[in-house]
């Protein structure tokens, strides 16, 4: 999650355009703006589309979070979006302001990714928008045009999430609306008419594991699903990393439908700061689970423990959908039995309903079965 704010320089060029009145400093403004939107327009466009994005936010963004290119931080680094952290190992030490949980500004010194390129480091917010954080792929989903009417909705989206501000959003709008950053949504589709897949994407909790199987090289590692509207990068093995049994931890799945093919979002490491793939389901192995189908009731026990919507690391994977202590003390149906085998251990589970909720529970969970 990002969240610094570097407003100082960009509320102050869009605030003394016009209200001033000193020619110089028109004339100035004038000419750092201008030569920005030519600049960016281009790049802009071509990555918000690769990841149906809005231009005009994408835009807004970056005019505002770099003071329309002037910050120390875009014209040294690269960096339009005051993104913290590394890239490619490429760091700089800045002062950012930060707002407090009471909305108070303080100041403090972070380390920012430092990009080779504009390009890499518009793809990089992108993926940022895109991918959302460790714990939850879809945190900016109301970023994403299948999702936001309009830009405006997009805008405010990013309000207490991708910055600390109260106006954030409210002042990217501004500067959409005071320079005809619209204008930029207008080309939304890219050159190409090659159709794309349609992709159902799940969210998953980020502990479950399994390996890369030993067919793993026959299949490509991407840093999308392979078809997908977004962006696609092919990844080689060699440069990633890979043996047969490697483990790996996952945090996502997709199914393409016209395919009907599974793909898993995996990382390397247990870390969920880790780098992420999608990979073919092939390409990975998880724990075998074997289901039956039973008619039986159940009474938890007293301690209250997750309810999933699927076996825990199954190959479905699972999120949390509630607690046994929220489902009720009464008597559940049960109507499917499942047992996992993972490192040699078994597990069972059980597919229960108090008649408004379905889950799966470990068979820890149940005090009496019937």
């Amino acid at each position: 999650m990002r969240k610094p704010t570097l407003l100082k320089v960009a509320a102050t060029a869009v605030l003394t355009v016009g209200l001033i009145g000193a020619d110089s400093l028109h004339t100035k403004a004038s000419t750092t703006t201008d030569a920005f939107i030519s600049t960016m327009s281009t790049p802009v466009k071509t990555v918000a589309n690769a990841y149906k994005l809005y231009p005009s936010v994408m835009m807004a963004q970056a005019a505002l979070e770099s003071g329309w290119g002037t910050s120390t931080l875009s014209t040294s680094a690269n960096n339009y979006f005051g993104i913290k952290g590394s890239y490619n190992g490429q760091s700089v030490t800045m002062s950012t302001a930060e707002y407090d949980s009471s909305g108070q500004l303080y100041y403090t010194d972070a380390a920012f990714k430092k990009y080779p390129t504009i390009s890499a480091s518009l793809t990089d917010n992108a993926e940022l928008l895109r991918n959302g954080i460790s714990s939850d792929p879809t945190y900016y989903s109301g970023t994403w045009r299948e999702n936001a009417a309009t830009y405006e909705d997009a805008a405010n989206a990013l309000t207490g999430k991708y910055a600390t501000a109260p106006t954030y959003g409210a002042s990217l709008i501004t500067l959409i609306q005071t320079y005809g950053f619209a204008s930029l949504d207008s080309s939304s589709s890219s050159s190409t008419t090659t159709k794309k897949a349609t992709i159902k994407y799940y969210s998953t909790l980020s502990g479950e594991t399994g390996s890369l199987s030993s067919k793993y090289k026959s299949y490509d590692i991407y840093n999308h699903v392979k078809g997908s509207a977004y962006k696609t990068t092919k990844y080689k093995w060699t440069t990633v990393g890979g043996w047969s049994g490697r483990p790996v931890w996952f945090d996502g799945r997709a199914y393409k439908s016209d395919s009907k093919t599974t793909w898993y979002r995996i990382r390397f490491s247990k870390k969920t700061t880790a780098k992420r793939y999608w990979v073919y389901s092939k390409v990975v192995t998880l724990p075998k689970t074997t289901y039956t189908k039973v008619n039986k009731t159940a009474t938890f026990t007293s301690t209250s423990n997750p309810v999933y919507n699927h076996v825990y690391n199954s190959s479905y994977l699972a999120s949390q959908l509630t607690t046994t202590k929220s489902m009720g003390t009464g008597k559940m149906t049960v109507d499917c039995k499942a047992v996992i085998k993972q490192s040699g251990v078994s597990s069972t589970w059980y597919r229960v309903s108090n008649g408004k909720k379905t889950g799966w529970v470990k068979s820890t969970s149940i005090s009496k079965l019937s």
